[in-house]
């Protein structure tokens, strides 16, 4: 049975905060130590032996800490242990960084400061206090900006660096986008959060980053690797990922938003999307390619599942922006890119494939702990755009919802009587 894209997303939006985020959530914590798994392999069942990574901890925490605010009660993580997990593991007090990853028991693997990784410590901090209002959160992303606008800074060179070391020395590493892009979401939602100004002024000056270093708009180029001038690299500077061109779209709507001027960079989301559309996808077997060149040319056939998320919201985003845009292509494609993630991608289980081959046959056997970020947030604001633009006009979506929900309230209760009686 079809029904409308709208009814489609709540459906996700109910599956994903009744069932999925709870099964993630059981699976992935770690119940001896309050920290979370790497990866889960078959059966959910983790992945042990493996360093586990500050970034996957802190998307992890970030997403039980709004589900938790979106679900009436019904799910109810112990968002302190996390915190507290956090901190103790992870935070380094004597110099004010936070470490890259640890092993299994919470001992330091890697040291490193790395940007990307730290962009997330601001944005689940900020995800955290608006579930808690504990205040530590608070004073910890603002001490961690002022440690970023301290130790990240590369004299006479635009941009951050990539990482530092134990010793605060920059690491030389190919520079890219995608950690500016990260740390500019964390500032923008610590602003939207706090309010505070230092937040505002980072976001202001990541997107100056994107208008004159990263975004080449002769040559509608999203570039994803660059030398010390931020200039695009020899050897890698025609590679693009259709998923960072839907990714810039939220965020500069978000950025628009909080300056208080929603139309300041439509025109630029525009082009971005269109680019995104028209060569991102594979109209032969459907999907979002990896990497491509600039002028279109697939480079990395392979598909994630990020993208297919980035590209839900980015294109619901754009419904009502630009009024000579036609809004039927843009509603097509979330068709049918829910169908893929639904028919590929995820299981009504909360199984998901991480990555597939460009026939969408599995190119992996295991489920990283970083993605559900990706597939939660993608949902949540795409279920939060199309509400704003008014309910579902099917008078079956509500019936449909409102079974479903009953369902898993009666499938709760058939699992609390099984544990029981299994307890003795």
């Amino acid at each position: 049975m079809n029904y409308s894209t709208h009814t489609t997303v709540d459906f996700l939006a109910q599956t994903l905060l009744q069932r999925w985020v709870p099964k993630w959530y059981g699976a992935f914590c770690d119940p001896n130590n309050g920290g979370f798994y790497e990866r889960l392999g078959d059966q959910f069942v983790p992945r042990t032996g493996q360093p586990r990574r500050l970034l996957t901890h802190c998307r992890q925490m970030a997403m039980y800490a709004h589900a938790s605010a979106h679900t009436r009660g019904a799910f109810k993580p112990d968002l302190k242990k996390h915190f507290d997990y956090m901190l103790k593991t992870f935070y380094v007090p004597e110099t004010g960084g936070w470490r890259f990853s640890v092993d299994d028991d919470g001992r330091p693997v890697d040291g490193t400061y790395d940007l990307y990784a730290l962009s997330f410590v601001i944005f689940s901090m900020a995800h955290y206090y608006a579930a808690t209002h504990d205040e530590r959160a608070h004073t910890h992303a603002l001490d961690l900006l002022k440690f970023i606008e301290t130790h990240f800074v590369l004299p006479g060179l635009p941009g951050y660096a990539e990482a530092i070391d134990e010793h605060l020395k920059p690491i030389q590493r190919q520079r890219r986008q995608n950690p500016h892009m990260h740390l500019l979401e964390a500032c923008l939602f610590a602003e939207d959060t706090w309010g505070d100004r230092g937040f505002a002024v980072m976001a202001d000056r990541l997107v100056d980053l994107f208008h004159h270093y990263f975004y080449i708009r002769d040559f509608g180029q999203l570039c994803e690797f660059f030398t010390d001038t931020l200039k695009p690299d020899p050897q890698d500077g025609n590679k693009v990922e259709p998923g960072h061109y839907c990714e810039w779209v939220w965020l500069l709507k978000k950025h628009a938003y909080l300056r208080g001027y929603d139309s300041m960079h439509d025109d630029l989301c525009a082009e971005l999307l269109s680019w995104a559309n028209a060569h991102g996808w594979d109209y032969v077997h459907g999907g979002i390619y990896d990497v491509l060149s600039p002028d279109g040319e697939v480079l990395t056939d392979s598909k994630r599942l990020w993208p297919f998320t980035e590209a839900l919201k980015a294109n619901a985003l754009m419904l009502d922006v630009v009024p000579e845009i036609d809004k039927t292509p843009l509603k097509n494609r979330m068709a049918k890119m829910v169908s893929v993630f639904r028919e590929h991608y995820m299981s009504e289980r909360g199984f998901w494939v991480e990555w597939l081959h460009r026939d969408l046959t599995p190119a992996v056997d295991y489920m990283p702990g970083t993605t559900p970020y990706h597939v939660y947030f993608g949902i949540m604001e795409t279920y939060a755009v199309m509400h704003a633009r008014g309910r579902s006009v099917s008078w079956r979506a509500g019936i449909l919802l409102g079974l479903y929900t009953i369902r898993r309230q009666l499938s709760g209760v058939v699992r609390g009587v099984k544990a029981k009686i299994k307890a003795g």
